[in-house]
Protein backbone atom coordinates (compact mmCIF):
# COMPACT_ATOMS: atom_id res chain seq x y z
CA UNK A 1 0.00 0.00 0.00
CA UNK A 2 1.24 3.59 -0.38
CA UNK A 3 1.09 5.94 2.42
CA UNK A 4 1.27 9.50 1.65
CA UNK A 5 3.99 11.53 3.10
CA UNK A 6 3.36 14.71 4.90
CA UNK A 7 4.53 18.31 3.23
CA UNK A 8 6.99 20.33 5.24
CA UNK A 9 6.31 23.96 5.60
CA UNK A 10 8.23 26.51 6.44
CA UNK A 11 6.61 26.75 9.70
CA UNK A 12 7.23 22.96 10.46
CA UNK A 13 11.33 23.35 9.74
CA UNK A 14 11.24 26.85 11.69
CA UNK A 15 9.03 24.53 14.55
CA UNK A 16 11.90 21.29 14.51
CA UNK A 17 14.63 24.16 14.86
CA UNK A 18 12.84 25.56 18.16
CA UNK A 19 12.21 21.67 19.14
CA UNK A 20 15.67 20.77 18.96
CA UNK A 21 17.21 23.96 20.83
CA UNK A 22 17.37 23.41 24.57
CA UNK A 23 14.89 25.78 26.28
CA UNK A 24 15.18 28.89 28.20
CA UNK A 25 15.49 28.46 31.94
CA UNK A 26 12.79 29.71 33.76
CA UNK A 27 14.96 31.93 36.00
CA UNK A 28 15.21 34.63 33.57
CA UNK A 29 11.74 35.57 33.68
CA UNK A 30 9.73 37.57 31.04
CA UNK A 31 12.38 39.26 30.15
CA UNK A 32 14.22 36.95 28.35
CA UNK A 33 11.22 35.83 27.13
CA UNK A 34 10.45 38.98 25.52
CA UNK A 35 14.44 39.20 23.93
CA UNK A 36 13.90 35.90 22.20
CA UNK A 37 11.11 37.46 20.53
CA UNK A 38 12.08 40.64 19.15
CA UNK A 39 15.09 38.09 17.70
CA UNK A 40 12.70 36.11 16.06
CA UNK A 41 10.66 39.10 15.20
CA UNK A 42 13.86 40.53 13.32
CA UNK A 43 14.11 37.66 10.71
CA UNK A 44 11.96 39.07 7.73
CA UNK A 45 11.56 35.45 6.58
CA UNK A 46 9.49 34.06 9.11
CA UNK A 47 6.46 32.35 8.73
CA UNK A 48 4.76 34.01 11.33
CA UNK A 49 5.43 37.40 9.06
CA UNK A 50 3.51 35.89 6.04
CA UNK A 51 1.04 34.06 7.89
CA UNK A 52 -0.14 37.20 9.44
CA UNK A 53 -0.03 39.58 6.46
CA UNK A 54 -2.04 36.83 4.64
CA UNK A 55 -4.56 37.16 7.11
CA UNK A 56 -4.39 40.79 7.10
CA UNK A 57 -5.48 40.81 3.62
CA UNK A 58 -8.28 38.29 3.98
CA UNK A 59 -9.37 40.76 6.87
CA UNK A 60 -9.14 43.83 4.32
CA UNK A 61 -11.03 42.16 1.58
CA UNK A 62 -13.69 41.97 3.80
CA UNK A 63 -13.10 45.39 4.63
CA UNK A 64 -13.81 46.20 1.04
CA UNK A 65 -10.53 48.03 0.76
CA UNK A 66 -10.32 47.46 -3.03
CA UNK A 67 -12.96 50.45 -3.49
CA UNK A 68 -12.38 52.56 -0.67
CA UNK A 69 -8.75 52.74 -0.22
CA UNK A 70 -7.13 51.76 -3.47
CA UNK A 71 -9.31 53.74 -5.80
CA UNK A 72 -9.38 57.11 -3.23
CA UNK A 73 -5.36 56.87 -2.93
CA UNK A 74 -4.91 55.43 -6.41
CA UNK A 75 -2.61 52.84 -5.67
CA UNK A 76 -2.84 49.10 -6.85
CA UNK A 77 -4.20 46.38 -4.47
CA UNK A 78 -1.71 44.71 -2.19
CA UNK A 79 0.29 41.14 -2.59
CA UNK A 80 0.59 38.66 0.06
CA UNK A 81 3.92 39.97 0.03
CA UNK A 82 3.40 44.12 0.50
CA UNK A 83 4.63 44.40 4.16
CA UNK A 84 5.96 41.23 5.05
CA UNK A 85 8.96 41.78 2.74
CA UNK A 86 11.35 45.12 1.63
CA UNK A 87 10.14 46.46 -1.77
CA UNK A 88 12.59 48.11 -4.60
CA UNK A 89 10.95 51.99 -3.10
CA UNK A 90 11.20 51.84 0.69
CA UNK A 91 9.60 55.24 0.93
CA UNK A 92 6.68 54.63 -1.23
CA UNK A 93 6.12 51.30 0.87
CA UNK A 94 6.21 53.36 4.07
CA UNK A 95 3.76 56.45 2.58
CA UNK A 96 1.48 53.15 1.84
CA UNK A 97 1.49 51.66 5.25
CA UNK A 98 0.63 55.53 6.87
CA UNK A 99 -1.77 55.88 4.47
CA UNK A 100 -3.88 52.44 5.44
CA UNK A 101 -2.87 53.36 9.09
CA UNK A 102 -4.53 55.91 8.93
CA UNK A 103 -7.21 54.77 6.69
CA UNK A 104 -7.94 52.15 9.05
CA UNK A 105 -7.59 54.50 12.33
CA UNK A 106 -10.52 56.11 10.44
CA UNK A 107 -12.44 52.85 10.31
CA UNK A 108 -12.47 51.57 14.03
CA UNK A 109 -12.84 55.21 15.92
CA UNK A 110 -15.59 57.01 13.00
CA UNK A 111 -13.47 59.39 13.10
CA UNK A 112 -10.88 60.08 9.97
CA UNK A 113 -9.08 63.02 12.20
CA UNK A 114 -7.55 60.35 14.63
CA UNK A 115 -4.52 60.05 12.43
CA UNK A 116 -3.71 62.58 9.69
CA UNK A 117 -0.54 61.89 7.71
CA UNK A 118 1.17 65.15 6.65
CA UNK A 119 3.44 65.36 3.31
CA UNK A 120 5.85 67.61 5.19
CA UNK A 121 5.99 65.59 8.22
CA UNK A 122 9.66 63.67 8.96
CA UNK A 123 9.16 60.07 9.09
CA UNK A 124 9.99 60.09 13.48
CA UNK A 125 7.38 62.36 13.93
CA UNK A 126 4.39 60.54 11.55
CA UNK A 127 5.65 57.39 13.36
CA UNK A 128 5.47 59.05 17.29
CA UNK A 129 1.77 60.45 15.77
CA UNK A 130 1.06 56.84 15.03
CA UNK A 131 1.92 55.44 18.33
CA UNK A 132 -0.06 57.59 19.94
CA UNK A 133 -3.11 57.50 17.92
CA UNK A 134 -2.45 53.39 18.63
CA UNK A 135 -2.02 53.71 22.63
CA UNK A 136 -5.26 55.44 22.74
CA UNK A 137 -6.91 52.38 20.63
CA UNK A 138 -5.62 49.47 23.45
CA UNK A 139 -2.74 48.87 20.92
CA UNK A 140 0.58 47.38 23.72
CA UNK A 141 4.14 48.15 22.15
CA UNK A 142 6.25 44.98 22.81
CA UNK A 143 9.04 46.32 20.04
CA UNK A 144 11.12 49.37 19.55
CA UNK A 145 9.34 51.90 17.79
CA UNK A 146 11.91 52.52 15.18
CA UNK A 147 10.54 49.32 13.19
CA UNK A 148 7.78 50.93 12.47
CA UNK A 149 10.11 53.20 10.08
CA UNK A 150 10.93 50.70 8.11
CA UNK A 151 7.89 49.94 7.07
CA UNK A 152 7.51 46.10 6.92
CA UNK A 153 8.30 43.36 8.87
CA UNK A 154 6.39 41.76 11.97
CA UNK A 155 6.07 45.05 14.18
CA UNK A 156 4.08 46.62 10.71
CA UNK A 157 2.51 43.20 10.32
CA UNK A 158 1.26 43.58 13.95
CA UNK A 159 0.01 46.68 13.86
CA UNK A 160 -2.23 46.35 10.73
CA UNK A 161 -3.62 43.22 12.31
CA UNK A 162 -4.35 45.27 15.03
CA UNK A 163 -5.95 48.01 13.55
CA UNK A 164 -8.21 45.56 11.08
CA UNK A 165 -9.60 43.63 13.86
CA UNK A 166 -10.65 46.95 15.58
CA UNK A 167 -12.37 48.21 12.19
CA UNK A 168 -13.96 44.93 11.78
CA UNK A 169 -15.47 44.97 15.64
CA UNK A 170 -16.46 48.69 14.85
CA UNK A 171 -18.44 47.26 12.06
CA UNK A 172 -19.95 44.33 13.81
CA UNK A 173 -18.38 41.91 11.96
CA UNK A 174 -18.25 38.04 13.49
CA UNK A 175 -16.55 35.00 11.65
CA UNK A 176 -18.97 32.52 11.73
CA UNK A 177 -17.56 28.70 11.57
CA UNK A 178 -17.48 27.16 8.40
CA UNK A 179 -19.96 24.39 7.01
CA UNK A 180 -19.32 21.57 5.75
CA UNK A 181 -21.32 18.97 3.56
CA UNK A 182 -21.61 15.37 5.18
CA UNK A 183 -20.31 13.14 2.78
CA UNK A 184 -22.02 9.41 2.65
CA UNK A 185 -19.98 6.69 4.41
CA UNK A 186 -18.67 4.16 2.19
CA UNK A 187 -18.89 0.79 2.89
CA UNK A 188 -15.31 -1.09 2.80
CA UNK A 189 -15.43 -4.62 1.00
CA UNK A 190 -15.09 -7.39 3.05
CA UNK A 191 -11.56 -9.16 2.69
CA UNK A 192 -11.74 -12.79 2.58
CA UNK A 193 -8.46 -13.66 3.94
CA UNK A 194 -9.00 -17.58 3.31
CA UNK A 195 -9.29 -17.25 -0.68
CA UNK A 196 -6.95 -18.41 -2.72
CA UNK A 197 -4.17 -16.39 -4.38
CA UNK A 198 -4.57 -17.45 -7.96
CA UNK A 199 -8.45 -16.80 -7.69
CA UNK A 200 -7.35 -12.86 -6.60
CA UNK A 201 -4.95 -12.70 -9.74
CA UNK A 202 -8.06 -13.95 -11.83
CA UNK A 203 -10.10 -11.07 -10.22
CA UNK A 204 -7.92 -8.61 -10.59
CA UNK A 205 -7.40 -9.49 -14.64
CA UNK A 206 -11.08 -9.54 -14.69
CA UNK A 207 -11.38 -5.81 -13.30
CA UNK A 208 -8.46 -4.64 -14.96
CA UNK A 209 -9.89 -5.97 -18.52
CA UNK A 210 -13.50 -4.20 -17.11
CA UNK A 211 -11.70 -1.08 -16.23
CA UNK A 212 -10.11 -1.40 -19.87
CA UNK A 213 -13.16 -1.52 -21.70
CA UNK A 214 -15.28 0.87 -19.69
CA UNK A 215 -12.30 3.64 -21.02
CA UNK A 216 -12.44 2.72 -24.09
CA UNK A 217 -16.42 2.74 -24.29
CA UNK A 218 -16.00 6.31 -22.54
CA UNK A 219 -13.31 7.57 -25.13
CA UNK A 220 -15.21 5.75 -28.34
CA UNK A 221 -17.12 8.49 -30.22
CA UNK A 222 -21.13 7.83 -30.50
CA UNK A 223 -21.35 6.50 -33.59
CA UNK A 224 -18.55 3.74 -33.14
CA UNK A 225 -20.36 2.23 -29.95
CA UNK A 226 -23.45 2.03 -31.82
CA UNK A 227 -21.53 -0.01 -34.20
CA UNK A 228 -20.00 -2.16 -31.63
CA UNK A 229 -23.43 -2.87 -29.92
CA UNK A 230 -24.61 -4.23 -33.38
CA UNK A 231 -21.81 -6.12 -33.59
CA UNK A 232 -21.51 -7.46 -29.95
CA UNK A 233 -25.67 -8.79 -31.09
CA UNK A 234 -24.59 -10.64 -33.64
CA UNK A 235 -23.07 -14.24 -34.00
CA UNK A 236 -19.98 -14.73 -33.69
CA UNK A 237 -17.87 -16.54 -36.23
CA UNK A 238 -14.59 -18.20 -35.99
CA UNK A 239 -11.71 -16.84 -39.16
CA UNK A 240 -8.57 -18.40 -37.85
CA UNK A 241 -8.26 -22.34 -38.35
CA UNK A 242 -8.91 -24.70 -35.65
CA UNK A 243 -5.20 -26.48 -36.26
CA UNK A 244 -3.39 -23.53 -36.15
CA UNK A 245 -4.70 -22.28 -32.90
CA UNK A 246 -3.81 -25.18 -31.00
CA UNK A 247 -0.81 -25.39 -32.03
CA UNK A 248 -0.27 -21.46 -31.03
CA UNK A 249 -1.68 -22.95 -27.27
CA UNK A 250 0.75 -25.55 -27.29
CA UNK A 251 3.16 -22.90 -27.95
CA UNK A 252 2.32 -20.64 -25.65
CA UNK A 253 0.64 -22.15 -23.06
CA UNK A 254 3.20 -23.40 -20.87
CA UNK A 255 4.89 -19.93 -20.21
CA UNK A 256 1.19 -18.41 -19.25
CA UNK A 257 0.94 -20.95 -16.29
CA UNK A 258 2.98 -20.07 -12.81
CA UNK A 259 4.62 -23.08 -11.00
CA UNK A 260 2.73 -23.92 -7.78
CA UNK A 261 5.81 -24.01 -5.90
CA UNK A 262 5.19 -19.95 -5.92
CA UNK A 263 2.06 -20.05 -5.38
CA UNK A 264 2.24 -21.82 -2.20
CA UNK A 265 5.63 -20.34 -0.67
CA UNK A 266 4.38 -16.81 -0.71
CA UNK A 267 1.62 -16.44 1.30
CA UNK A 268 3.42 -18.99 4.18
CA UNK A 269 6.48 -16.80 3.96
CA UNK A 270 4.37 -13.63 5.12
CA UNK A 271 2.72 -15.80 7.70
CA UNK A 272 6.02 -17.22 8.98
CA UNK A 273 7.65 -13.37 8.68
CA UNK A 274 4.65 -12.23 11.03
CA UNK A 275 5.08 -14.85 13.45
CA UNK A 276 8.81 -14.06 13.73
CA UNK A 277 7.80 -10.38 14.14
CA UNK A 278 4.85 -11.60 16.69
CA UNK A 279 8.01 -13.07 19.06
CA UNK A 280 10.14 -10.60 18.25
CA UNK A 281 7.56 -7.52 19.52
CA UNK A 282 6.49 -10.46 22.44
CA UNK A 283 10.28 -10.79 23.74
CA UNK A 284 10.97 -6.72 23.87
CA UNK A 285 7.80 -5.55 25.10
CA UNK A 286 8.46 -6.11 29.30
CA UNK A 287 11.34 -4.72 28.58
CA UNK A 288 10.62 -1.38 26.60
CA UNK A 289 7.80 -0.89 28.88
CA UNK A 290 10.16 -1.12 31.89
CA UNK A 291 12.31 1.83 30.15
CA UNK A 292 9.42 3.63 29.11
CA UNK A 293 7.99 3.80 32.62
CA UNK A 294 10.82 4.90 34.30
CA UNK A 295 11.59 7.35 32.09
CA UNK A 296 8.19 9.00 32.67
CA UNK A 297 9.16 8.38 36.41
CA UNK A 298 11.94 10.71 35.18
CA UNK A 299 10.12 12.92 33.17
CA UNK A 300 7.51 13.40 35.95
CA UNK A 301 10.12 14.38 38.79
CA UNK A 302 12.14 16.48 36.23
CA UNK A 303 9.22 18.40 35.20
CA UNK A 304 8.25 18.74 39.01
CA UNK A 305 11.27 20.26 40.14
CA UNK A 306 10.90 22.66 37.14
CA UNK A 307 7.14 23.86 38.79
CA UNK A 308 8.91 23.88 42.05
CA UNK A 309 11.97 26.24 40.98
CA UNK A 310 9.90 28.45 38.62
CA UNK A 311 7.56 29.08 41.47
CA UNK A 312 10.68 29.94 43.89
CA UNK A 313 12.23 31.95 41.13
CA UNK A 314 8.98 33.95 40.98
CA UNK A 315 8.60 34.71 44.61
CA UNK A 316 12.08 35.54 44.96
CA UNK A 317 11.22 37.81 41.64
CA UNK A 318 8.12 39.38 42.49
CA UNK A 319 9.07 42.72 43.69
CA UNK A 320 11.61 43.52 40.77
CA UNK A 321 9.12 42.36 38.96
CA UNK A 322 6.06 44.83 40.42
CA UNK A 323 9.02 47.37 39.94
CA UNK A 324 9.90 47.08 36.84
CA UNK A 325 6.33 47.19 35.68
CA UNK A 326 5.78 50.49 37.92
CA UNK A 327 8.88 51.73 36.01
CA UNK A 328 7.13 50.89 33.02
CA UNK A 329 4.35 52.17 33.20
CA UNK A 330 6.13 55.73 34.64
CA UNK A 331 8.49 55.69 31.39
CA UNK A 332 5.02 55.36 29.16
CA UNK A 333 3.67 58.81 30.87
CA UNK A 334 6.82 60.32 30.63
CA UNK A 335 7.03 59.15 27.02
CA UNK A 336 3.43 60.94 26.20
CA UNK A 337 4.81 64.17 28.07
CA UNK A 338 7.76 64.03 25.52
CA UNK A 339 5.61 63.28 22.54
CA UNK A 340 3.29 66.20 23.83
CA UNK A 341 6.18 68.91 24.05
CA UNK A 342 7.64 68.24 21.22
CA UNK A 343 4.40 68.75 19.64
CA UNK A 344 3.96 71.72 21.73
CA UNK A 345 8.15 72.91 20.48
CA UNK A 346 6.78 72.42 16.75
CA UNK A 347 4.38 74.64 17.15
CA UNK A 348 5.97 77.12 18.75
CA UNK A 349 8.96 77.01 15.85
CA UNK A 350 6.21 77.28 13.32
CA UNK A 351 4.84 80.40 15.42
CA UNK A 352 8.38 81.79 16.04
CA UNK A 353 9.26 81.44 12.06
CA UNK A 354 6.47 83.12 11.19
CA UNK A 355 7.37 85.94 13.74
CA UNK A 356 10.56 86.30 12.45
CA UNK A 357 9.51 86.52 8.86
CA UNK A 358 7.09 89.58 10.11
CA UNK A 359 9.96 91.12 11.57
CA UNK A 360 12.29 90.44 8.74
CA UNK A 361 10.10 92.60 6.72
CA UNK A 362 9.47 95.55 8.64
CA UNK A 363 13.49 95.91 9.07
CA UNK A 364 13.02 95.57 5.12
CA UNK A 365 10.81 98.70 5.20
CA UNK A 366 12.32 100.50 7.71
CA UNK A 367 15.94 100.71 6.12
CA UNK A 368 13.89 101.18 2.94
CA UNK A 369 12.36 104.78 4.67
CA UNK A 370 14.86 105.07 6.03
CA UNK A 371 17.05 105.43 2.83
CA UNK A 372 14.55 107.61 1.60
CA UNK A 373 14.31 110.09 3.81
CA UNK A 374 18.54 111.00 4.27
CA UNK A 375 18.72 110.64 0.71
CA UNK A 376 20.17 114.05 -0.73
CA UNK A 377 20.39 113.29 -4.22
CA UNK A 378 17.29 114.62 -6.10
CA UNK A 379 18.22 118.18 -4.13
CA UNK A 380 21.90 117.60 -6.01
CA UNK A 381 20.35 117.31 -9.04
CA UNK A 382 18.01 120.20 -8.41
CA UNK A 383 20.38 122.11 -7.74
CA UNK A 384 22.84 121.21 -10.65
CA UNK A 385 19.58 122.07 -13.07
CA UNK A 386 19.18 125.39 -11.78
CA UNK A 387 23.02 125.75 -12.26
CA UNK A 388 22.19 124.57 -16.00
CA UNK A 389 19.47 126.99 -16.51
CA UNK A 390 21.40 129.99 -15.41
CA UNK A 391 23.99 128.98 -17.74
CA UNK A 392 21.64 129.00 -20.93
CA UNK A 393 20.02 132.50 -19.47
CA UNK A 394 23.66 133.69 -19.39
CA UNK A 395 24.61 132.29 -22.96
CA UNK A 396 21.09 133.69 -24.93
CA UNK A 397 21.54 137.06 -23.14
CA UNK A 398 24.49 137.15 -24.89
CA UNK A 399 23.52 135.66 -27.65
CA UNK A 400 20.98 138.98 -27.70
CA UNK A 401 23.25 141.35 -26.74
CA UNK A 402 25.73 140.34 -29.73
CA UNK A 403 22.44 140.05 -32.34
CA UNK A 404 21.20 143.80 -31.16
CA UNK A 405 24.83 145.65 -31.48
CA UNK A 406 24.95 143.69 -35.07
CA UNK A 407 21.28 145.08 -35.79
CA UNK A 408 22.08 148.87 -34.38
CA UNK A 409 25.42 148.42 -36.56
CA UNK A 410 23.49 147.78 -39.67
CA UNK A 411 20.62 150.72 -38.94
CA UNK A 412 23.16 152.90 -38.45
CA UNK A 413 24.96 152.37 -41.65
CA UNK A 414 21.42 152.27 -43.67
CA UNK A 415 20.20 155.44 -41.98
CA UNK A 416 23.81 157.34 -42.97
CA UNK A 417 23.54 156.24 -46.97
CA UNK A 418 20.42 157.26 -46.80
CA UNK A 419 20.74 160.24 -45.63
CA UNK A 420 24.12 161.12 -47.56
CA UNK A 421 22.27 160.47 -50.90
CA UNK A 422 19.47 162.32 -50.12
CA UNK A 423 19.97 165.91 -48.42
CA UNK A 424 22.67 168.38 -49.77
CA UNK A 425 25.72 168.90 -47.50
CA UNK A 426 23.96 172.48 -46.09
CA UNK A 427 21.68 170.47 -44.08
CA UNK A 428 24.26 168.46 -41.79
CA UNK A 429 23.58 169.59 -38.87
CA UNK A 430 19.78 169.08 -39.30
CA UNK A 431 20.93 165.95 -40.28
CA UNK A 432 23.18 164.66 -37.74
CA UNK A 433 19.87 165.92 -35.19
CA UNK A 434 17.80 163.17 -36.84
CA UNK A 435 20.31 160.92 -36.71
CA UNK A 436 20.36 161.37 -33.37
CA UNK A 437 16.76 161.33 -32.75
CA UNK A 438 16.18 157.76 -34.81
CA UNK A 439 18.92 156.76 -32.41
CA UNK A 440 17.04 157.53 -29.61
CA UNK A 441 13.79 156.49 -31.01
Amino acid sequence: PFRSTPRRTMSDSEDEKNDGAAPAPAAEGGEKKRVAKASAGDNIYSSAVFLTMENVLEKLKVLDYETTFCVKHHITPLARTSFALPAKNPSVQFKNFLDLVSWLCGEATGDPETFTVDQFDDPNVSVNKMMLALRNLGFSLDFPVTKLKQGHGEPTCNVLDFLVDKALATRGFQWQPPLHEDAPDLDEAEVDEAADIGDAIEDDIEDIEEEEAMFTEVAAPVAETEVEDQAAREMITGTIDALEWKTELERVGPRLKLPDSLMSKEWRAHIEQTKEHEKRIQATLPTAQGHMQSMSGQIKDAVEKMRSKEQSINNQFETIRQEYEASRGEMKVIEDKVSSTRTNVNDLTNNMNSIVEQLDELKDDMSSRENSATDTSPLIQIKQALQGIKGDVNAFELRIGVVSHTLMQAKLKSIKTKHRGTKPPKDADEDNMDFEDELEY
